[in-house]
């Protein structure tokens, strides 16, 4: 064996030592260890570690463990300027959770701030002040790197993921949102986060009465014409919605500039069955000024596929016959702004769910503070409710 292969191994071993040993109060010795993102093992373990925590809730959605790994492995694009680490803690039985601390220096720069992250959080229930200790190591590794705030959960980047829920917890999400149960959002408050950044979403009936005034009205106003995604010219189309979404979200807190190599990582895989109806693009003449994106809802598939993707053929079928759908994201840079282009954008957006025989449809998550956002969705819609939040802690 080489130097190069045990400096690895003993660097693994180092990373598996207990980081914290105190008693609980049923007697067992509770540990935290560190994981490296080089100790595939763990790293298994860590990523396969919430789908045995929540998979006895039948709201729970598992994430696809090949992409999960592919991030934290830092192989995925969108961690080539993040730093970050993970912990396990277990009661001295087995273990109970599990997060990431995360800095994303591209963020940092973007803000100005010295701001990092933790996500990938899960945690079983009852497990509160092990939960505590283990995001005060999280806590304590990223102040040794300089961190002053902490934003959570918070993957590292808002397209990877972000949030918990904190309502409505009976109901099954829609896809890309997650179900966590209701403890977690008093894990955060005990670990002294304060929920500041809360996210909304809307119910959009299509037989309503502002709905249909506003498809009338789009009609009548010939302002912005809106076409579907070109697969044909496909680098260069996502080319145009990242500089759309880096110029419209430049100024909301949980954006930073998306590159041209995190944009084709997170759609490539999505070539071959993202319908172009869904992916649309709002040009004025001729110039891109807006974007949206609608999914069907997935959830159901990656809660049958349990982890691992197995039937190329179900995701197709997932993405042209489905009862459920969403707006997702939509974006319109600001000189184009107030011209009624995500108008034009979500009506066309919504009659493709139409077509496809929906009678409803979600418009979410919306940013509490993005005003314009807001009003825009409680026009269109019926309800609308607070059913997300990012927390945050300062650890200066």
């Amino acid at each position: 064996m080489s130097d190069s292969k045990i400096k690895i191994k003993q660097n693994q071993r180092s990373d598996r030592e207990e980081l914290e040993k105190f008693d609980s109060p049923g007697g067992n010795k509770v540990k935290i260890r560190q994981i490296h993102k080089s100790d595939q093992e763990e790293l298994e373990k860590f990523v396969s570690l919430e789908r045995e925590l929540l998979g006895e809730y039948s709201n729970f959605v598992p994430r696809i463990d090949d992409n999960v790994i592919y991030q934290l492995s830092g192989e995925s694009p969108f961690f080539s300027e993040i730093d970050h680490t993970m912990f396990i803690a277990s009661d001295g039985s087995e273990d109970v959770a599990r997060c990431a601390a995360l800095i994303n220096h591209k963020y940092q720069k973007a803000k100005n701030e010295a701001v990092g992250f933790i996500g990938y959080f899960a945690a079983a229930p009852d497990k509160g002040p092990l939960v505590k200790k283990m995001f005060e190591q999280a806590e304590a590794w990223l102040k040794e790197r300089g961190v002053k705030r902490i934003i959570a959960p918070y993957d590292g980047s808002y397209f990877i993921g972000m949030t918990i829920r904190t309502a409505a917890f009976d109901e099954k999400p829609i896809f890309p949102m997650m179900w966590h149960p209701p403890y977690y959002k008093d894990y955060m408050t005990e670990a002294g986060y304060q929920p500041s950044y809360p996210f909304w979403s809307f119910r959009v009936d299509f037989s309503s009465e502002n709905f249909r005034a506003t498809v009338q009205q789009v009609k009548e106003n010939n302002t912005a014409q809106v076409r579907p995604l070109k697969k044909d010219n496909w680098e260069e189309e996502l080319e145009i919605r990242r500089q759309i979404i880096n110029e419209a979200f430049k100024d909301e807190w949980e954006h930073h500039p998306l590159s041209r190599e995190e944009i084709l990582d997170f759609f490539n895989p999505l070539k071959e069955f993202i319908d172009p109806k869904q992916m649309l693009i709002a040009e004025i003449n001729g110039k891109p000024v807006g974007m949206c994106l609608g999914f069907p809802d997935l959830n159901g598939l990656w809660k049958k596929f349990n982890g691992s993707i197995d039937d190329v053929e179900e995701i197709r079928r997932a993405f042209n016959n489905y009862s459920r759908a969403g707006l997702i994201l939509i974006a319109v840079i600001p000189e184009a702004q107030g011209k009624g282009v995500g108008k034009s954008l979500a009506t066309t957006l919504f009659q493709r769910y139409q077509e496809q025989g929906l009678n409803e449809a979600a418009y979410h998550v919306v940013n509490e503070v993005n005003e314009k956002s807001r009003n825009f969705a409680e026009s269109l819609c019926c309800e609308g409710r607070k059913l997300f939040h990012c927390y945050d802690k300062i650890i200066a």
